[in-house]
């Protein structure tokens, strides 16, 4: 070890912690002047390695830059790091807010560090650079930015990126160091605080694997059967309600298990789970807490008027923290939640029911965490937590140095599924997928640092394109793999029918199109038919293939009764087949004889079974030889077109025979021009959207020149300011004179769409009708126009919170704002933290006009001391 990391190892010790294995590898990395990829469960550490590299900073005189994913994370991080080294030294830049932006460290958000680097920000002292969060790279809204800012740092500059564990975390590795040199990766999924999980079933704890607590998650562990069993025979709840809630309260008090946060993944449930114990009198705290806590408050409490006090039912939050719970989630008013974090962080909280936001980094360690249900809203639809997701919650559980052990409770109801949850347990994980496209922001700041072809090429260096390119090599083995099959099979038909070529002949049945409608009940009519004599044909010992709904499915014929089957599925399901449930005929794939002592309605013999037929039609997947079965049923029917009747083999008295002799060679040969089309769209595909994305930008006049080599147009300047995810269609909303000439309060209401989330009661008419046609003129022409180049990137705005934010940046009370909006005080008050940024943009993009000097009129008439600034 080298000298900083001796004197840096040594100060831990001194304060009484001991640097793990992974830690001290990964700063040992970095004192060589290697770039880092850390990959660890939450709780395990990852933030020593990076103060290791703050330490350095300071050590070589250099600077460094800490970057997070959301604003709150860094509010939080840069609260920390000023507590550390002194304010003096820290700075912060989140968009809305800037402090000591020239200190040594300077906390900011990913997408503020990007925006610098376009900007030309001077950075030549920058020595190390903080990705904290990086898997978020796979966010749809999010993740472009942490490839964008790899690609474009300095190779000089050392950059630690602290990661969750990933199932691909060689993949990641392996593309950092093909475009940034020398870069380790250090992987543990150990915990330093060993995980007890437990399932929660009526008025019982149960463990859910054997062994008791694991420094490693559930991987390689057998389930707890008796867990399992409870489960099956108890009588469990749809959903939680609060006789539950409590009674679990209840349970974590006496066996010392708080503090505790409690993820219910819904902010109407986490203030219902708050109301319910504060309407029933619960008290967590003793008198000297509570009077720490209404000191806490003291602030609060001055800073804000009574009508707000009022409409933030202040005293209704004071009582509930006083009594040691409250709700955590981005509806709760800004201050009152970063109060909740630092309670949390000082002991005096001890329940905080919270949605999915707390799975950031937020810093609220506690001792344990419980997980009511296994899925959540994601604002369209209720989707399965994922293994990052999950591990990411329960991550939360034991506080290094203060508990043995952490623990985790999830609440059996009646739609969680046991094999989903051991699954989650055992740490299961995704691979991590690159969510990167070129947009038009981005492709305007790359083209002003580089000419065409090297932009083009600096592009085509992401981590999507990365993925592409391994998945073309990928596709190329399953390519042959299918011509292979393909060859066969046309060997097969080869001299089949004494007429002509059957393979040819195929072909065209294959192009000629759909037939008359007669004909297609006719042929749905004998495809019935067909599939009824394969129920017939069917036998106990079997495996089969048939369309079930929309997928390709597999199974073992287990019990033939009449027309009816009895099927062991690929997927472990037990159940009965008729010709009326499936929508393709039964199609014979191979034998199997039944292991002597197998029982199928055990579910772990099933599952046995399930792996046997795997293996048995791994390459008919692959190859798609089955893909023909979720056909329409009028397959049979087509055009008879004159190449097709005028083919010799149409003539032929066996012609149907030889159809049915051709399916699997048509199968193969379909397959094989997907898997062409497929393998042509990856290849290259980030520099085609690249070129699409400059076309586009040509029309508009944004680039000029030919195509291939266009250059920045005069329209370049101000998209390059732009940095939302609506900012084409603000650049070109921005040269309406209508919108450029609004008043500042109006300017500031009627870009709100563009900052404030999609959460809202009744819709409400814009503010300026005039002004919201512009917006959806320029939507609906932006959305044809990307339509001509193959793109699709224009979000859909809503008016609903215009009339709210002009009467904010008219002086309105809170109060009357959020009851015009509909909103929660959180959302409201972040919506109006992300105008005043989208305003700043403005004032950049429209800078040495009017338009600029409104923006910032309009940013002053939003702020306001204590609630809209984030600090």
């Amino acid at each position: 070890m080298g000298i900083y990391l001796d004197n840096y190892r040594d100060a831990a010790l001194a304060s009484g912690i001991e640097l793990d294995d992974f830690q001290i590898d990964a700063a040992k990395a970095l004192e060589e002047g290697r770039d880092v990829l850390l990959c660890a469960p939450t709780g395990a550490g990852k933030t020593m390695v990076a103060l290791f590299a703050v330490e350095l900073a300071f050590a070589s005189s250099t600077t460094c830059i800490y970057t997070t994913p959301v604003k709150a994370l860094s509010n939080q991080k840069y609260r920390e790091l000023a507590s550390r080294y002194g304010s003096e030294y820290v700075g912060l830049m989140t968009g809305d807010v800037t402090i000591n932006r020239n200190a040594d460290i300077v906390v900011m958000t990913t997408e503020v560090l990007r925006n610098l680097l376009y900007a030309g920000e001077d950075m030549t002292k920058l020595g190390y650079v903080i990705l904290d969060e990086v898997h978020y790279l796979a966010d749809p809204e999010r993740g472009p930015t942490w490839e964008e800012v790899i690609l474009e740092l300095d190779r000089s500059v050392r950059i630690v990126s602290l990661s969750a564990t990933v199932a691909n975390a060689d993949e990641f590795h392996a593309w950092l160091e093909s475009v940034r040199g020398n870069t380790t990766l250090v992987q543990t999924s150990h915990r330093p605080v060993p995980l007890l999980q437990q399932v929660v079933v009526g008025r019982k704890l149960h463990d859910l694997y054997e062994g008791g607590p694991s420094a490693t998650l559930g991987a390689g562990r057998n389930p707890n059967s008796g867990a399992l069993r409870a489960m099956d025979r108890a009588k469990l709840p749809e959903r939680l309600g609060p006789g539950q809630r409590q009674r679990l309260l209840r349970l974590m008090d006496d066996r010392e298990l708080l503090p505790a946060i409690e993820f219910i993944f819904s902010r109407k449930g986490c203030d219902n789970a708050v109301q319910d114990l504060v309407r029933d009198g619960v008290a967590l705290t003793n008198r000297h807490e509570r009077k720490l806590i209404h000191q806490a408050l003291d602030p609060i409490r001055e800073e804000l008027s009574e009508e707000d006090k009022a409409v933030l039912r202040f005293r209704s939050f004071e009582r509930a923290l006083a009594n040691g719970y409250a709700a955590h989630h981005a509806g709760v008013y800004p201050p009152f939640k970063e109060l909740i974090e630092k309670l949390m962080q000082r002991g005096l909280i001890k329940i905080v029911y919270a949605t999915g936001t707390l799975a950031l980094g937020i810093n609220m360690p506690v001792r344990t965490t419980v997980v009511e249900q296994l899925t959540k809203y994601n604002g369209t639809e209720f989707t399965d937590l994922t293994g990052i997701e999950y591990t990411q919650l329960i991550g939360r559980a034991g506080r290094r140095g203060k508990d043995d052990i952490g623990h985790t409770l999830v609440y059996a109801t009646a739609d969680m599924d046991p094999d989903v949850l051991l699954s989650l347990g055992a740490g299961e994980l995704e691979p991590l997928m690159s969510a990167f496209f070129p947009s038009y922001n981005t492709v305007v700041n790359v083209l002003s640092e580089h000419d065409y072809q090297s932009a083009r090429a600096l592009l085509a260096r992401s981590f999507a394109q990365f993925q592409r390119n391994r998945e073309v090599a990928k596709l190329e083995v399953t390519r042959e793999r299918v011509r292979q099959a393909l060859d066969k099979e046309t060997a097969a038909l080869e001299g089949l029918c004494e007429h002509g070529d059957v393979a040819e002949y195929a072909q065209i049945r294959s192009r000629a199109g759909r037939a008359s409608s007669a004909a297609r009940k006719k042929a749905k009519k004998a495809y019935r038919q067909r599939v009824a004599d394969s129920f017939e044909w069917a036998y106990g010992g079997e495996v089969i293939a048939y369309a079930y709904g929309t997928s390709l499915e597999y199974a073992y014929v287990t019990q033939v009764d009449g027309d009816r089957l009895r099927v062991a599925t690929w997927m472990g399901d037990l159940v009965w087949l008729t010709p009326e449930a499936v929508r393709s005929e039964l199609r014979h794939v191979g034998d199997w004889v039944l292991p002597a002592g197998m029982k199928l309605r055990d579910p772990e013999h099933r599952e046995v079974l399930g792996d046997q037929i795997v293996d048995m039609v791994e390459e008919r997947v692959e190859v798609g030889l089955d893909d023909d079965l979720l056909r329409s049923w009028d397959r049979g029917a087509v055009r008879e077109i004159p190449e097709l009747l005028e083919h010799p083999v149409h003539s032929c008295p066996d012609r149907d025979e030889h159809i049915e002799a051709a399916t699997a060679y048509l199968s193969l040969s379909a397959r094989l021009e997907q898997l062409a089309e497929v393998s042509e769209s990856y290849d290259d595909s980030v520099g085609a959207e690249f070129d699409a994305t400059c076309d586009l930008l040509a029309v508009l006049g944004v680039l000029r020149g030919e195509r291939g080599a266009y250059e920045l147009g005069a329209g370049a300047r101000p998209l390059r300011s732009l940095h939302s995810n609506a900012d084409l269609l603000i650049y070109e909303c921005l040269k309406d004179e209508h919108f450029a000439g609004l008043s500042p309060a109006m300017l500031a209401g009627m870009l709100s769409p563009f900052a404030f989330k999609d959460r809202r009661g009744r819709p409400r008419p814009p503010a300026d009708p005039l002004a919201w046609r512009v917006i959806r003129h320029n939507h609906d022409f932006l959305t044809e126009l990307e339509e001509r180049f193959g793109l699709d990137r224009q979000p859909e705005p809503t008016p609903h919170p215009t009339s709210a934010v002009v009467a904010w940046a008219e002086g309105a009370t809170l109060q009357t704002c959020l009851k015009m909006s509909q909103y929660l005080p959180g959302d409201f008050i972040n919506g109006l933290r992300r105008t005043t940024d989208l305003l700043t943009q403005v004032m950049h993009a429209a800078e040495g006009t009017p338009t600029a000097d409104t923006a910032a009129a309009a940013r002053r008439l939003l702020e306001r001391p204590g609630v809209t600034q984030a600090i």
